[in-house]
């Protein structure tokens, strides 16, 4: 049975969430563009073994907006207030989520609040390894209302759609266009509030030991067909991080967790529940 909550963050923002399953709680917390709804089908999945809480992160769904005082900060008081009102132990985190989930997992007042935490491709920027070339123009489209170019921007900057990304910005374009007006829709609420998360995620940027302190245990994925720069960040996170396992996926990119749940889905039930990993997942740092 699936119903829906909401929580009130430290700055009194509403945090709307939905709660699917039985068993150990574990929080998702969506990437940018998305809201929670957008992992169903990995929620659904995952509900077979765990109480799942997929959030509406702020400025989208049923939550409350962004706010002109956004900061990291407020996306980890987000999430530790529904941590503390579901119980939940664990995490996963997908792209921005991941960074959210990361970030959050650093901070010496939720550490205790934390078991085992995952992440997919989070969205750090190790020593500028994040894209950064498109943002200018991606923020002035956002201002202008041209949504269709800032996604084609957004899209061809971070490297996320696959054969797309090597066309020119034009057809990009004008699919972007098609998409804003059919199945991506939603994006048009929540394309606005990448503007202050890019801002947020690039300044962040440093080096890989400013993730040397988190304490919980850590599985970082990453899509065999992802872009290098996720790849390789997520490389060096499992390799910063105290305990920490890599396990690279076959024929998956950025957008798996919403286009092909199933193996993530196993992965994330072996990593929480403490069972052996897929025997056929490629583990770079053995779980400790």
């Amino acid at each position: 049975m699936k119903h829906t909550a909401h929580v009130s963050s430290a700055d009194g923002t509403r945090i709307g969430y939905e709660v699917s399953g039985a068993g150990p709680g574990l929080v998702i917390v969506s990437g940018a563009l998305l809201s929670g709804g957008d992992y169903r089908r990995l929620a659904a999945l995952l509900s077979e073994s765990f109480t799942v809480y997929s959030i509406d992160r702020r400025g989208r769904g049923a939550s409350g907006p962004q706010g002109d005082a956004y900061s990291m900060a407020k996306e980890g008081e987000d999430l530790v207030a529904v941590l503390r009102q579901s119980g939940a132990r664990f995490v996963f985190g997908h792209s921005y989520g991941g960074l959210v989930t990361l970030q959050t997992a650093l901070q010496p007042q939720t550490r205790r609040l934390l078991d085992k935490i995952a992440v997919f491709e989070p969205a750090v920027s190790i020593d500028g390894s994040l894209p950064t070339w498109f943002v200018p123009a991606f923020d002035q489209a956002v201002a202008e209302g041209r949504l269709a170019r800032a996604l084609a921007l957004l899209t061809k900057g971070l490297q996320v759609a696959g054969p797309l990304d090597k066309l020119p910005l034009p057809p990009i374009t004008a699919v972007s266009s098609v998409l804003l007006a059919t199945v991506g829709r939603p994006y048009r609420k929540t394309l606005p509030t990448v503007t202050a998360e890019l801002a947020a995620a690039r300044g962040l940027d440093g080096q890989a030991d400013a993730y040397a302190g988190i304490a919980a245990h850590t599985l970082l994925l990453a899509g065999e067909r992802s872009p290098a720069y996720m790849r390789e960040g997520a490389r060096t996170l499992a390799d910063t991080i105290p305990v920490a396992r890599l396990t690279s996926l076959p024929g998956l990119n950025h957008g798996a967790p919403q286009q092909a749940p199933k193996p993530i889905a196993a992965e994330l039930r072996a990593f929480f529940t403490n069972s052996a990993p897929d025997p056929d997942s490629k583990t770079m740092k053995a779980y400790q």
